[in-house]
């Protein structure tokens, strides 16, 4: 093991200047490897005992690849796939073509663009999410993040069309995709139906508003249940602050429906310096329902050590949250290695 260690930090730094020239050539397609290895302690809150243990000793730990690029002028695809994580079989338990879970295959999909016009097909992010849902999961801490986000299967198959506005970064988009409450894609006949505002006004405010039908009784279809998604950006890249408002949270879809009535409310802020190497970040949120009232909050940070680059992530962060009662806190890093694939016999893009 020790030998291993050594290995890989010897060969670490020759991998991440080569993905670092990867980003910079002239390629049509890139191929991202992520991994991310983290430990993350809890201590329990409540009780007499107040438990310290390691119930999650790998965190959220895990590998992913992401594979995107431009086949010609108009069509793009993105494949992303989650390969490991500290429950591997999971995602390979339902592999195919199940809606009521999450495996392997995050995003699979294929967009036409023409002028103001895209149209996407595939599978696909659920639109209702706001801003907590725009990183990739292995960029996220998920102990930080709404319920919603814990346990909605949000990565569905489907059709989305987006119009851009005249109005400079503002674009309106409908989508189609299979229901989380159905257990097969397709054979279900349950469907989520759409619509989405991604919006800038001025410098400093960047609304994204959302809202989505959802199928949930394959016995009654005419059964639905509208979630109402009111996020909006306040401030710059370098400084932020996100206030979100839902109109349900989540549950776990096997004791507690996957959407629960009630009310979500966050409030998140990020800061990084002028040297883009540091960021600093804070959630609080807020959840009630008729089976009561939860908080989450917690903060943390992110530092890039590599100048210039964010292809190695070293993260520290707690949280804390009201229902379980347990303050739970999480170190380690990520590295991201990039490969680029230029087109054979011809100029690329």
């Amino acid at each position: 093991m020790k030998k291993l260690l050594l290995t890989i930090a010897a060969l670490l730094p020759a991998l991440l200047a080569h993905s670092q020239e990867a980003e910079s050539a002239d390629n049509f397609a890139q191929l991202s490897i992520i991994s991310r290895l983290e430990a993350s302690p809890s201590f329990s809150t409540s009780g007499e005992s107040h438990d310290f243990s390691f119930p999650g000793l790998l965190g959220e730990s895990s590998l992913y690849t992401v594979f995107e690029g431009d086949i010609s002028e108009h069509f793009s695809f993105l494949l992303c796939n989650h390969w490991l994580s500290t429950e591997p079989m999971s995602l390979y338990k339902d592999t195919f073509f199940y809606s009521n879970t999450t495996n392997w295959v995050d995003f699979l999909n294929f967009t036409y663009t023409v002028g103001f016009f895209s149209l996407t097909l595939g599978k696909d992010m659920i639109f209702t999410g706001g801003h907590e849902n725009l990183p990739y999961d292995f960029d996220c801490h998920g102990k930080m993040l709404s319920s919603l986000w814990n346990n909605m299967p949000v990565y569905q198959w489907g059709a989305s069309a987006a119009f851009e506005l005249p109005w400079e970064e503002n674009s309106i988009a409908v989508q189609m995709t299979t229901s989380p409450f159905g257990e097969r894609s397709f054979a279900s006949g349950l469907f989520v139906w759409s619509a989405k505002w991604d919006g800038r006004i001025g410098s400093w405010f960047r609304p994204l508003w959302s809202i989505s039908i959802f199928q949930n009784d394959a016995e009654n279809r005419s059964s639905i249940y509208p979630l109402v998604d009111i996020s909006q950006r306040l401030g710059s890249e370098r400084f932020h602050v996100d206030l979100q408002y839902r109109n349900a949270v989540g549950g776990d879809g096997e004791e507690k429906p996957l959407l629960i009535k009630g009310h979500s409310a966050l409030a998140a802020i990020e800061y990084s310096n002028k040297a883009e190497n540091l960021e600093l970040f804070g959630r609080c949120n807020f959840e009630h329902c008729e089976l009561g009232n939860n908080w989450i909050a917690g903060a943390g940070v992110h530092y890039y050590p590599l100048r210039g680059s964010k292809d190695l992530r070293l993260h520290a962060m707690a949280a804390w949250n009201s229902y379980d009662n347990f303050l739970t806190a999480a170190v380690g890093l990520s590295c991201n290695l990039n490969f680029g694939f230029r087109r054979c016999g011809g100029r690329t893009r």
